[in-house]
């Protein structure tokens, strides 16, 4: 059919058969655009959602058993990389795993905790560690540090925590200028580089009582 037959078969056309024309040409224009803009055609940036689901880092260290933590990593082996995390010269001659918990409503958080001494002072620092539905421990480059030293005046800190959180530290001592410097910080590279051994894989477990902040 010529285009000019059928522009005359559209002139001809009754005026109520125009409109019915018109609205269809009009709906399947409008159905058009609304599937365009339900499927976009380019997808999200690749790198942005890599970034987005970064893989978890977190290695198993212990698990809570009853009232005992049973410590899949010796403790011993961690002493080395805590004297890393501290970076100063403190000596870390002590490292456990502390339950916090102000009341029995409160849900409990566990920290990895290294002790020990630089200069004479007393230094600590908390790692909080991540709890799975099994009570398995869990140490994260995500974790958050907390850092708790003496100054001049203070022979002994302990960390300050409000229901299972940290807060701060506080002087053994409150005498005036007796205190305590505190950092932290919402990641830490405590593990990084760090091969530990598995106390399931062969050797004899070491089933500890568990210690409680309140």
């Amino acid at each position: 059919m010529s285009k000019i037959t059928l522009m005359r078969r559209w002139l001809v056309m009754p005026s109520s058969a125009l409109l019915v024309v018109l609205f269809a040409i009009v709906l399947l224009t409008t159905g058009a655009c609304t599937r365009r803009e339900a499927f976009p055609e380019e997808s999200e940036d690749p790198d942005e959602v890599a970034a987005d689901s970064a893989a978890y880092d977190g290695q198993l260290l212990a698990q809570v058993v009853f009232d005992s933590i049973d410590y899949i990593v010796p403790t011993q082996d961690l002493m080395q990389p805590f004297i890393k995390e501290f970076g100063d010269g403190t000596v870390v001659d002590k490292v456990m795993i502390r339950k916090v918990q102000e009341t029995k409503q409160d849900k409990a958080g566990y920290y990895l905790v290294g002790m020990g001494i630089r200069n004479g002072s007393y230094r600590a620092m908390a790692l909080q560690l991540d709890v799975t539905s099994d009570n398995s421990l869990y140490l994260s480059s995500q974790s958050d540090k907390f850092i708790c030293g003496a100054t001049a005046g203070c022979s002994f800190c302990y960390f300050t925590f409000s229901g299972s959180q940290i807060t701060g530290c506080e002087c053994e001592s409150r005498a005036p200028g007796n205190m305590c410097e505190q950092k932290s910080s919402t990641t830490n590279q405590l593990l990084k580089n760090t091969r530990l051994r598995n106390m399931r894989e062969g050797e004899s477990r070491n089933l500890h009582r568990l210690g409680v902040s309140n």
